[in-house]
């Protein structure tokens, strides 16, 4: 059996345990819930307060996926340096550059595009077109990042995609000369930048910036390091034992808990995080069926990113049908959310080579 975590196959259970962190995120934190509130683009004392007396009152499964399910973004994140590093770049082609970029943002559209018909269809029920449509474009401009929190719009969740482009934009730019030292300057640089804003207590524009891929390009850099010093990543990630993987999966989430309560250590919990998610994805290596699901919910990520909002809009509109019943609603939630990203993913898969044939090969490779 491959134990290569970060092999294409087997970083389809990570991409799993990932989205399922992030789906129960976006369901719980809803305050209807009464749940803990996150710290995820900004640090406040009071959501970490709450959060640890919260443990006290019980619902621990609850509170802990909606204080920090958010951490599964990081994976996403990580996973996209080291696919861009892992693909190289073009010998000798002129204006790759130009393609690799429209590739990106057609990918990213064709995504976006049909869910916001859906939000924009039920503004217009709703009697709220036209306030919420000039807030919703600008998901379609991928700026969003650079605007949030002044210009807020639901679903929040969608900010990522302009997170992406940013992504897609910075390889194209430097990209090549992305060697170990500027990897390194780079990141130290803009978590320097995090720290001033802390210090300054300025939380809107630490919002934008932790929205942005400033707040985020640690997490690229370790993913573009890994798949550029492979002999590391295999030491580290694939020949360690698999008893690391599981003690380190225990500590690693009281680890993740205790940093949560101050704000330097807060800057770093995406790190930790990251690391503890694939120390579950080499445990669940080892169990072949269970594997499998997640491999399955893996494949299905990028849908399911996008249709979980859609799932929980109507979920939380036909909350009180459930006799206020959580456990029911999280069932439906999570149910309805599996039919439309199955849906969703057939319309990606035929819709992708009309929009761009560049694409079709490398969705095929996917």
């Amino acid at each position: 059996m491959d134990y290569q975590l970060l092999s294409k196959n087997n970083s389809l259970i990570i991409r799993g345990l990932a989205i399922l962190s992030i789906v129960f995120h976006n369901f719980l934190h809803f305050y209807r819930f009464g749940f803990a509130q996150e710290n995820e683009f900004s640090f406040t004392s009071e959501n970490a307060a709450g959060f640890f007396s919260h443990l006290g009152e019980g619902h621990i499964f609850a509170n802990c996926l909606s204080f920090l399910g958010w951490l599964g973004v990081p994976v996403f994140i990580f996973l996209t340096g080291y696919g861009f590093a892992i693909n190289g770049f073009p010998e000798n082609r002129k204006g790759w550059q130009k393609d690799f970029i429209k590739r990106g943002f057609l990918k990213l559209l064709a995504l976006l595009v049909p869910a916001l018909l859906f939000f924009f269809a039920l503004d217009f029920v709703h009697h709220d077109i036209w306030p919420q449509l000039l807030k919703r474009s600008t998901y379609l401009t991928l700026l969003a990042n650079f605007v949030y929190p002044y210009v807020f719009c639901n679903p929040g969740v969608y900010w990522y995609f302009g997170l992406t482009f940013q992504f897609y934009l910075l390889w194209a730019l430097i990209g090549k000369h992305l060697n170990n030292k500027r990897l390194l300057a780079y990141s130290l640089l803009f978590l320097l930048g995090f720290g001033c804003l802390c210090i300054i207590q300025a939380p809107n524009l630490l919002s934008i910036y932790r929205n942005s891929f400033t707040g985020w390009f640690f997490i690229f850099a370790i993913g573009v390091y890994l798949a550029q010093n492979r002999r590391i990543a295999e030491t580290v990630l694939d020949k360690s034992p698999i008893w690391m993987a599981a003690v380190f999966s225990i500590l690693g989430i009281l680890l993740i808990i205790l940093m949560n309560r101050w704000l330097i250590s807060w800057l770093f919990v995406p790190i930790v995080s990251l690391f503890w998610f694939l120390s579950l994805e080499k445990i669940l290596l080892h169990t072949h069926v269970v594997s499998g699901i997640f491999r399955w919910i893996g494949k299905l990520s990028a849908c399911i990113f996008v249709c979980h909002p859609i799932a929980r809009t109507i979920t939380v509109g036909l909350y009180s049908h459930f006799n206020d019943s959580l456990i029911l609603a999280t069932f439906f939630y999570l149910t309805l959310t599996a039919v439309i990203s199955i849906v969703y993913y057939r319309y990606y898969k035929w819709i992708l080579p009309i929009l761009n044939p560049t694409v079709s090969t490398h969705t095929r490779q996917k």
